[in-house]
């Protein structure tokens, strides 16, 4: 039992992505030699060589993209292999499993070069090389790991299993190029307030909303720069403003909720932040506030979210530790 799954986890997973990185890869080595640059950011793919023999560095050079193609690969490779179990437990024949193998495997083959090729400009030429190659995967080796069950399933079973599992499969494939709400853009600013007569304000780029909220507020005090900034997709009309006002030093981790929309102000006093307005719906992200590490002047750490790594800042004009 262990021996078969490991024979088709091999054959599916292992042989396509191995199969479509390193065919994908060969492609554009050819390229190249013919004189046809495939992937450029500046001028961009073209033909701007000449017709060579490859060297040593060369072919390492793109050789080199076959673990990357392959990476994007595993995944739906992964879907693959899931698939052969329910093809062999639904004892299809092997027509359907070649018409349906060779083009789940050209289009996700296809689908995973082009977002693996999307970060260094490749051409055309890969993702279309990768269309062929996942076509003959599928039509003439996946059909090869597919073992028929010796007690077939219902008919209705049968039917219905193959049925889901290339609905899904096919949703997969498509639901990156299907319209997806944009994620609000959020622009945050913190700073430290001491004790003075200024009126405390925000600063320009957010929105006129916080302006108001901080007029209402009527906080008083020498305000000092801390960190801000802008995070977003750069595709969404919305946009959410998070001003951050430490009236002391930031003594513990806080993680801040944020709104789905609009504006929040957020103070820190007695070891507490609190929100103004407060916050009715939130979204999904939070922004993370904690001490800074500096021995020697006064600041924090922030992030955004759960993933990515801090941003450490002291306070400026700056604040000596302890003050």
């Amino acid at each position: 039992m262990l021996k078969s799954l490991g024979r088709r986890f091999a054959g599916t997973v292992l042989l396509f992505s191995g199969l479509v990185g390193v065919g994908t890869s060969v492609v554009l080595l050819l390229c190249s030699c013919l004189g046809y640059l495939a992937y450029s950011d500046r001028p961009g793919p073209g033909w701007w060589g000449r017709l060579h023999w490859p060297t040593l560095a060369e072919c390492g050079n793109y050789l080199g993209f076959a673990p990357w193609f392959a990476y994007f690969c595993l995944f739906f490779g992964l879907g693959l292999f899931g698939l052969s179990l329910v093809l062999g437990a639904s004892t299809t024949p092997r027509w359907f499993n070649r018409l349906l193998g060779g083009a789940i495997s050209a289009a996700t083959a296809g689908l995973a070069v082009m977002g693996a090729g999307w970060y260094f400009a490749l051409a055309a030429i890969g993702p279309d090389a990768a269309v062929i190659l996942g076509l003959l995967y599928g039509v003439f080796l996946f059909p090869l790991f597919i073992e028929p069950s010796p007690r077939p399933l219902a008919t209705w079973a049968r039917i219905s299993a193959v049925l889901c599992t290339t609905v899904l499969f096919a949703y997969w494939i498509i639901s990156p190029f299907l319209p997806h709400r944009p994620v609000a853009e959020i622009n945050y600013d913190l700073m430290r307030v001491t004790q003075g007569a200024e009126v405390v304000t925000s600063t320009p780029f957010l929105g006129s909303e916080v302006s108001k909220e901080l007029a209402a507020l009527n906080m008083r005090g020498n305000a000092h720069g801390g960190i801000g900034g802008s995070v977003g997709s750069g595709q969404s009309a919305e946009v959410i403003d998070l001003q951050l006002i430490a009236f002391e030093p930031i003594a513990k981790e806080a993680r801040l909720a944020i709104p789905k929309t609009g504006h929040v102000v957020y103070v820190l006093h007695n070891g507490v932040w609190t929100a103004h307005p407060a916050i009715a719906e939130r979204d999904k992200r939070t922004l993370t506030v904690e001490p800074g590490l500096d021995p020697r002047f006064d600041g924090g750490r922030v992030k955004l979210g759960k993933d990515g790594a801090f941003q450490a800042f002291t306070w400026y004009p700056v604040i000596p530790k302890g003050q």
